[in-house]
């Protein structure tokens, strides 16, 4: 972002669990969204045999917590991030970073301070 001309970059991730009924029907919501193998050197396609193996591995390995809703116990998730990257236009209302070397704490003696605030709330 700050090579394309904007300031005050900003990058937020949100981590978002779905659920699927299997893995079959995850990997084809995948091909749906045109997810897939990016290799340059990947095969053309695979095989029946490696399909189920992965999605028998893939249903034994990620099954869904929380499985309140569904009553089917072969249920699987899926984890997606969301990445989100703001910039802004430059302008003079901007506020502008300090000098280099002019801060009057430590990030370090902040973080002590706060774990140790956080502590005695919990007491």
């Amino acid at each position: 972002l700050g090579n394309a001309g904007f300031t005050l970059p900003t990058v937020d991730v949100d981590t978002i669990t779905i659920g699927y009924p299997n893995a079959m029907v995850l990997m084809e919501h995948l091909q749906r969204m045109g997810e897939g193998n990016a290799c340059a050197t990947r095969q053309p396609r695979t095989g029946l045999d490696t399909f189920l193996a992965g999605a028998c591995v893939y249903d034994e390995t990620f099954p869904l917590e929380n499985d309140e809703q569904q009553s089917n116990d072969s249920s699987v998730e899926a984890s997606v991030q969301v990445i989100y990257a703001i910039g802004w236009s430059p302008h003079e209302s901007q506020p502008q970073p300090l000098q280099r070397g002019s801060a009057t704490h430590k990030v370090g003696d902040m973080v002590s301070h706060t774990t140790a605030t956080n502590q005695d709330e919990k007491r």
